[in-house]
Protein backbone atom coordinates (compact mmCIF):
# COMPACT_ATOMS: atom_id res chain seq x y z
CA UNK A 1 0.00 0.00 0.00
CA UNK A 2 3.14 2.90 0.97
CA UNK A 3 4.32 2.02 -2.84
CA UNK A 4 1.09 2.46 -4.78
CA UNK A 5 0.58 6.00 -2.85
CA UNK A 6 4.50 7.19 -2.65
CA UNK A 7 4.42 8.59 -6.11
CA UNK A 8 1.37 10.79 -5.60
CA UNK A 9 -1.02 8.96 -7.93
CA UNK A 10 -3.01 6.82 -5.54
CA UNK A 11 -4.11 2.95 -6.34
CA UNK A 12 -5.78 2.81 -9.05
CA UNK A 13 -9.32 1.87 -9.44
CA UNK A 14 -8.84 -0.51 -11.86
CA UNK A 15 -7.37 -2.45 -9.29
CA UNK A 16 -10.56 -3.22 -7.06
CA UNK A 17 -12.07 -4.55 -9.53
CA UNK A 18 -9.34 -6.88 -10.07
CA UNK A 19 -9.42 -8.14 -6.57
CA UNK A 20 -12.78 -8.37 -6.24
CA UNK A 21 -12.84 -11.16 -9.03
CA UNK A 22 -10.28 -12.88 -7.39
CA UNK A 23 -12.02 -12.63 -4.15
CA UNK A 24 -15.65 -13.37 -5.49
CA UNK A 25 -17.44 -15.96 -4.38
CA UNK A 26 -19.20 -17.08 -0.76
CA UNK A 27 -16.68 -13.88 0.87
CA UNK A 28 -16.74 -11.34 -1.86
CA UNK A 29 -18.83 -8.89 -0.32
CA UNK A 30 -16.01 -6.93 1.03
CA UNK A 31 -13.89 -6.59 -2.01
CA UNK A 32 -17.51 -6.14 -4.49
CA UNK A 33 -18.38 -3.51 -1.74
CA UNK A 34 -15.41 -1.76 -2.82
CA UNK A 35 -16.96 -0.94 -6.30
CA UNK A 36 -20.14 0.46 -4.60
CA UNK A 37 -19.86 3.90 -6.19
CA UNK A 38 -18.66 3.24 -9.60
CA UNK A 39 -20.96 4.33 -12.38
CA UNK A 40 -21.86 1.61 -14.72
CA UNK A 41 -24.47 0.68 -17.53
CA UNK A 42 -26.09 -2.05 -18.67
CA UNK A 43 -23.13 -3.61 -20.37
CA UNK A 44 -21.29 -3.50 -17.21
CA UNK A 45 -24.05 -5.31 -15.54
CA UNK A 46 -24.42 -8.05 -18.33
CA UNK A 47 -20.71 -8.41 -18.51
CA UNK A 48 -19.80 -8.99 -14.13
CA UNK A 49 -22.98 -10.89 -14.00
CA UNK A 50 -21.08 -13.38 -16.75
CA UNK A 51 -18.51 -13.22 -14.45
CA UNK A 52 -20.95 -14.47 -11.16
CA UNK A 53 -22.28 -17.05 -13.56
CA UNK A 54 -18.90 -18.91 -14.43
CA UNK A 55 -18.57 -19.16 -10.87
CA UNK A 56 -21.97 -21.04 -10.41
CA UNK A 57 -22.63 -18.36 -8.62
CA UNK A 58 -26.64 -18.60 -7.85
CA UNK A 59 -29.31 -15.31 -8.29
CA UNK A 60 -28.10 -11.80 -9.62
CA UNK A 61 -24.65 -10.41 -8.61
CA UNK A 62 -24.39 -7.15 -6.43
CA UNK A 63 -23.36 -5.03 -9.67
CA UNK A 64 -26.55 -6.30 -11.43
CA UNK A 65 -28.21 -5.03 -8.16
CA UNK A 66 -26.63 -1.80 -8.73
CA UNK A 67 -27.85 -1.02 -12.12
CA UNK A 68 -31.36 -2.72 -11.42
CA UNK A 69 -31.53 -0.55 -8.42
CA UNK A 70 -30.45 3.09 -9.65
CA UNK A 71 -32.35 2.29 -12.83
CA UNK A 72 -35.42 1.87 -10.65
CA UNK A 73 -34.60 5.23 -8.76
CA UNK A 74 -34.24 7.08 -12.00
CA UNK A 75 -37.26 5.90 -13.34
CA UNK A 76 -39.48 6.61 -10.17
CA UNK A 77 -37.81 10.45 -10.56
CA UNK A 78 -39.22 10.86 -14.17
CA UNK A 79 -42.63 10.68 -12.52
CA UNK A 80 -45.80 10.39 -14.35
CA UNK A 81 -46.38 6.97 -16.14
CA UNK A 82 -42.18 6.16 -15.65
CA UNK A 83 -43.44 5.81 -11.87
CA UNK A 84 -45.40 2.66 -13.40
CA UNK A 85 -42.80 1.49 -15.34
CA UNK A 86 -40.74 2.25 -11.70
CA UNK A 87 -42.73 -0.14 -9.72
CA UNK A 88 -42.81 -2.95 -12.44
CA UNK A 89 -39.10 -3.06 -13.06
CA UNK A 90 -38.81 -3.29 -9.53
CA UNK A 91 -41.32 -6.30 -9.06
CA UNK A 92 -39.51 -8.19 -11.64
CA UNK A 93 -35.55 -7.64 -10.67
CA UNK A 94 -36.68 -9.26 -7.71
CA UNK A 95 -37.00 -12.65 -9.37
CA UNK A 96 -33.11 -12.76 -10.28
CA UNK A 97 -31.48 -12.18 -6.64
CA UNK A 98 -31.23 -14.92 -3.94
CA UNK A 99 -32.72 -12.50 -1.54
CA UNK A 100 -35.90 -11.34 -3.76
CA UNK A 101 -36.70 -7.85 -4.09
CA UNK A 102 -34.35 -6.90 -0.65
CA UNK A 103 -31.19 -6.63 -3.27
CA UNK A 104 -32.89 -3.74 -5.24
CA UNK A 105 -34.90 -2.32 -2.60
CA UNK A 106 -31.27 -1.98 -0.15
CA UNK A 107 -29.93 -0.15 -3.49
CA UNK A 108 -32.81 2.01 -3.56
CA UNK A 109 -32.33 2.72 0.21
CA UNK A 110 -28.66 3.56 -0.72
CA UNK A 111 -29.39 7.00 -2.05
CA UNK A 112 -29.97 8.35 0.80
CA UNK A 113 -27.57 9.88 3.36
CA UNK A 114 -25.94 8.23 6.65
CA UNK A 115 -27.16 5.07 8.54
CA UNK A 116 -29.66 4.76 5.93
CA UNK A 117 -27.17 4.26 3.23
CA UNK A 118 -25.04 1.99 5.20
CA UNK A 119 -28.39 0.02 5.82
CA UNK A 120 -29.04 -0.47 2.26
CA UNK A 121 -25.54 -1.68 1.05
CA UNK A 122 -25.62 -4.35 4.14
CA UNK A 123 -29.81 -5.34 2.88
CA UNK A 124 -28.11 -5.40 -0.54
CA UNK A 125 -25.11 -7.32 0.34
CA UNK A 126 -27.35 -9.93 2.29
CA UNK A 127 -29.21 -10.51 -0.46
CA UNK A 128 -26.62 -11.24 -3.17
CA UNK A 129 -24.40 -13.38 -0.63
CA UNK A 130 -25.61 -14.00 2.34
CA UNK A 131 -24.54 -13.21 5.93
CA UNK A 132 -21.98 -12.99 4.47
CA UNK A 133 -23.09 -9.86 2.46
CA UNK A 134 -22.47 -7.75 5.57
CA UNK A 135 -19.19 -7.31 4.65
CA UNK A 136 -20.77 -5.01 1.71
CA UNK A 137 -20.68 -1.87 3.76
CA UNK A 138 -17.38 -2.44 5.43
CA UNK A 139 -15.72 -2.99 1.46
CA UNK A 140 -17.40 0.25 0.52
CA UNK A 141 -16.03 2.22 3.20
CA UNK A 142 -12.58 0.75 2.57
CA UNK A 143 -12.91 1.77 -0.84
CA UNK A 144 -13.82 5.64 -0.13
CA UNK A 145 -10.60 5.56 2.45
CA UNK A 146 -8.44 4.62 -0.41
CA UNK A 147 -6.46 7.01 -2.23
CA UNK A 148 -7.76 6.13 -5.90
CA UNK A 149 -5.94 8.01 -8.92
CA UNK A 150 -8.42 9.68 -10.79
CA UNK A 151 -8.68 10.31 -14.72
CA UNK A 152 -10.56 8.70 -16.80
CA UNK A 153 -11.73 5.12 -16.49
CA UNK A 154 -13.66 3.84 -19.54
CA UNK A 155 -12.53 1.37 -22.42
CA UNK A 156 -14.98 1.38 -25.21
CA UNK A 157 -17.70 2.93 -22.98
CA UNK A 158 -17.11 0.16 -19.92
CA UNK A 159 -16.05 0.91 -16.82
CA UNK A 160 -12.61 -0.55 -16.66
CA UNK A 161 -12.73 -1.65 -12.76
CA UNK A 162 -16.04 -3.44 -13.43
CA UNK A 163 -15.10 -5.17 -16.96
CA UNK A 164 -11.34 -6.65 -15.07
CA UNK A 165 -14.25 -7.87 -12.21
CA UNK A 166 -16.37 -9.69 -14.49
CA UNK A 167 -12.72 -10.78 -16.78
CA UNK A 168 -11.10 -11.68 -13.55
CA UNK A 169 -14.10 -13.12 -12.32
CA UNK A 170 -14.76 -15.67 -15.51
CA UNK A 171 -11.16 -16.54 -15.67
CA UNK A 172 -11.11 -17.85 -11.82
CA UNK A 173 -13.88 -19.91 -12.75
CA UNK A 174 -11.53 -21.25 -15.89
CA UNK A 175 -8.77 -22.24 -13.43
CA UNK A 176 -11.21 -23.65 -10.89
CA UNK A 177 -13.17 -25.71 -13.00
CA UNK A 178 -10.25 -27.14 -14.99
Amino acid sequence: MAASTANGKGLPPEALGVVAGVLEGAYGGLATGGLWDRRFGWKEALFSTLGWMGLGMTGGNLPLALWVGRGVVALWERRGWWTVLAVLVFALSGLLFRGLWLAPLGVVLTQRTGWVRVVGQAMAGVAVYGPAGLLVPLGAWVADQLPLSHGPSSFRSMDRPMLLYGFTALFKAMLTKS
